[in-house]
């Protein structure tokens, strides 16, 4: 596999650890996506938030930018499922960057939908190869290892 750049968006720490475990295991360097926007701390807050984010077609501002971009072929990017989809923040992040050339893995942690709508979505907001996403509830090593290198 190429250079490797595991960015991920985590509300709670659950998508932060499925992130933490893919570079380990696959040797890739770190980003958190950090929006501009605070999201509340509670549950039920953050829900209705993340609908009006999507109704209202949001792109929360991103903080921080990945240094050299360019020097990454495969890029695994993590969220949690809100809405049956990724959070708008992930495709703010989509926009940054130009993916064409580049191998994109998603990956969710969710409480109970599964990915969903996410694969579709990010196909549609980025100009690299999607692949399907994966499923982080429950990461093993082994898993990261048949996801990544399936191909």
């Amino acid at each position: 596999m190429s250079k490797l750049l595991v960015a991920y968006f985590s509300k709670t720490g659950t998508t932060k650890a499925a992130a933490e475990k893919i570079a380990r295991v696959a040797d890739g360097d770190l980003f958190e996506i950090v929006t501009e926007k605070k999201y509340p701390a509670s549950y039920a807050a953050t829900v209705i938030v993340g609908k009006k984010e999507q109704l209202m077609h949001e792109m929360p501002a991103i903080v921080s930018k990945v240094e050299n971009f360019d020097q990454y072929d495969t890029i695994a990017i993590g969220f949690p499922v809100w809405w049956f989809t990724c959070p708008r923040a992930i495709l703010s992040f989509l926009s940054q960057y130009d993916f064409a050339g580049k191998t994109v893995w998603p990956f969710c942690t969710h409480g109970g939908s599964g990915p969903k709508h996410s694969t579709d979505d990010i196909r549609k907001a980025c100009s690299g190869d999607v692949k399907d996403c994966l499923d982080a509830n429950g990461l093993t090593d082994d898993a990261v290892r048949r996801w990544l290198y399936s191909e």
